[in-house]
């Protein structure tokens, strides 16, 4: 199960890439990234580290991440996974794509759940909250949204099946 949002960012896809290419700033655009402990300061392809992740009611919890792809302005997949995440062989994936486009950049971020071990009924509750339910707090691309853009702007992130 894959749940995913876009939004338009008033900026380049630089600056977004800017915002996105350092792991240890993770937690400053992030609201569900409490701390993210890396030894480099630049994504790439291979490149792991831990992230604590706050997710709801929930305690924050400590995860292991890999960096599966990595096209600077083009695409970041993130791969989170460890005991937290569900067991050794289950994973999260999310996605971050920048498409320019006039007056900025479009913004896809997608999460599959796919190889989560979620129960299949829970990946349905999930999706169905998701796309009728009321957003509770920022969002990770809210954050990115709102730390790209300068001057910071308004605008609205939309839902997608």
């Amino acid at each position: 199960m894959i749940l995913q949002e876009r939004t338009h960012v008033h900026a380049t896809a630089e600056q977004v890439w800017a915002v996105l290419r350092d792991p240890r700033l993770m937690s400053q655009w992030n609201p569900q990234c409490v701390y993210c402990d890396a030894s480099e300061g630049t994504m790439r392809v291979g490149l792991r580290f831990k992230a604590t992740m706050h997710f709801g009611a929930g305690p924050a919890r400590l995860l292991d991440c890999e960096v599966i792809a990595c096209e600077p302005q083009r695409i970041l997949t993130l791969r989170f996974s460890g005991e937290a995440a569900g067991g050794a062989d289950e994973y999260v994936e999310e996605t971050y794509g920048f498409q320019p486009v006039e007056g900025g950049t479009k913004v896809l971020h997608q999460i599959d759940f796919s190889h989560s071990g979620l129960p299949r009924f829970l990946q349905v509750v999930l999706k169905v909250v998701h796309l009728v339910g009321q957003p509770q707090g920022k969002s990770p691309l809210d954050g990115l949204k709102e730390r790209a853009e300068v001057p910071a702007t308004r605008g609205t992130t939309e839902k997608q099946q």
